[in-house]
């Protein structure tokens, strides 16, 4: 019995990671159930073992994708560098989480999203953003960022960059989704630090 469930715990894996390469490169709405098979080496039979269809992949895809991203953002944030070195950090942590997303992508999550894919980016994000306030208000209160920076308006600011994210005209002004969700995170993150003169 253990034998089988390492070998299903094997299948799972080449699937989820077939299934996030394919959704990375050619969005969700283009990758059939027979293409993330075909890349996993594992047969339907097998795929439907595990998964009921494609977009269970894409959801377990999602939330695996965001679980890394947050232990890496709380590695960072928890450990004892000058709050600056962090954000530069973050700042890097953005463009390699965004590696490799294509524009189709971007507009099937950001756009066109199945409900429940929707759902688990708006729970991501809502706490993701409780915890950054969170870590801007102690840094605020370290002195680390600007004192009369409303967090608030950092939050608020960040939640509008999904919307930057699906806006086709900001899309084709940058040559991969990677380099615009970097050069939104330098924008709004620089801008919370102290000037100088403080």
């Amino acid at each position: 019995m253990e034998i089988k469930t390492k070998k299903r715990s094997k299948s799972y894996v080449a699937i989820m990671d077939a299934g996030k390469a394919l959704f990375w490169k050619h969005g969700i709405g283009r990758v059939t159930v027979e293409e993330i098979c075909e890349v996993a080496g594992v047969s339907k039979m097998t795929f439907y073992r595990n998964f009921g269809n494609k977009i269970e992949v894409a959801e377990k895809v999602l939330v695996k994708w965001y679980e890394e991203a947050t232990a890496d953002y709380r590695k960072i944030m928890d450990s004892p560098m000058p709050f600056y070195k962090k954000i530069h950090l973050i700042v890097q942590l953005e463009h390699d989480w965004s590696q490799d997303l294509s524009k189709e992508f971007i507009n099937d999550i950001y756009g066109k999203s199945d409900p429940a894919l929707k759902n688990i980016l708006e729970e991501f994000q809502q706490a993701s953003m409780l915890a950054f306030r969170e870590d801007l208000r102690s840094a605020q209160e370290k002195g680390e960022i600007r004192k009369d920076l409303k967090l608030d308006f950092v939050i608020y600011m960040l939640n509008g960059l999904n919307e930057k994210m699906s806006d086709k005209n900001l899309v084709e002004m940058y040559d991969s989704p990677q380099e615009l969700a970097v050069e939104l995170a330098n924008f709004i993150f620089y801008g919370i630090m102290p000037t100088t003169d403080q």
